[in-house]
């Protein structure tokens, strides 16, 4: 997963596509919660934030807690690391070292706002929120979602949501060399489902970056389908928002490693 500061995001949040009607992301797929937990976990809110006239800032980490357990630990040190924390020891304090860093850019961004003459009044709120909640489990691995946007004074804000899918047994987090034998056949499925899903729903518009739609690692797993995420901008202009494809079980299956937990989850043992 990319990790950025507020004035990286700066640059994409200022240019916008000119769509001038925004169609509706076609499908929302989320895993269903809780199916089969593995075991009783208690999850910790840790929560950080800032605002002022200049700006809003506000982080939240859910993070599972369960004494000596190495794979607990392990998925809590990894989601951690999305705020750019080696470990997940004190997620507090790391927290609110990540909100000062963020008041630090913001502040220098809302000054030379303030010196810049394309602003007749008083410049705009900047915005920073980011939140890592428990999504779902069952027998085999976990899923987490984390979601983030930011304002940095352009036409628009921007929007991004990804997803950490780990292996119970570990607390590693699985990507597609994990359970697919096969990435480009994979490729080329969530590249016919999204040709179809456009062309469908609108005929008007074209997915300009067909290249861009790729096994990204933005995954999650339903019951019966594998449901990859994209960005804003990543396969498509702004109006098309965050696409989300799916791919069913059955369509998958020979592209998939039957040693991996997820083959097991869909297929069984």
């Amino acid at each position: 997963m990319k990790k950025t500061t507020p004035i990286a995001l700066l640059t994409g949040a200022i240019i916008l596509f000119g769509c001038n009607n925004r169609p509706q992301n076609p499908e929302t797929v989320t895993p269903e919660e809780n199916e089969e937990p593995a075991r009783e976990i208690t999850y910790t809110t840790y929560t950080a934030g800032d605002s002022n006239n200049a700006y809003v800032i506000r982080y939240e980490a859910t993070l599972p807690e369960l004494e000596n357990d190495f794979a607990v630990e392990n998925i809590r040190t990894a989601l951690m690391s999305v705020y750019n924390v080696p470990n997940a020891n004190d997620p507090q304090t790391a927290l609110e070292r990540h909100v000062q860093q963020s008041k630090i850019e913001f502040t220098e961004m809302h000054n030379e706002m303030m010196g810049d003459d394309i602003w007749d009044f008083e410049p705009p709120q900047l915005e920073s929120r980011s939140s890592i909640t428990h999504l779902s489990s069952n027998k085999y691995f976990s899923t987490y979602v984390v979601s983030s946007s930011f304002y940095g004074g352009g036409a628009h804000g921007g929007f991004n949501k990804s997803y950490m899918v780990f292996d119970n047994s570990n607390g590693k987090q699985i990507t597609e060399k994990d359970f697919i034998t096969n990435k480009s056949a994979v490729t080329n499925l969530l590249r016919t489902s999204a040709l179809k899903q456009y062309i469908r729903d609108f005929p008007e518009f074209e997915v300009f970056e067909k290249d861009n739609i790729t096994a990204n690692g933005n995954f999650f797993f339903t019951p019966d389908s594998l449901i990859y995420q994209y960005g804003e901008y990543e396969i498509a202009a702004y109006c098309f928002g965050r696409p989300m494809f799916r791919l069913h079980k059955k369509d998958v299956k020979q592209y998939l490693n039957p040693d991996s937990p997820v083959y097991k989850y869909w297929f069984g043992e």
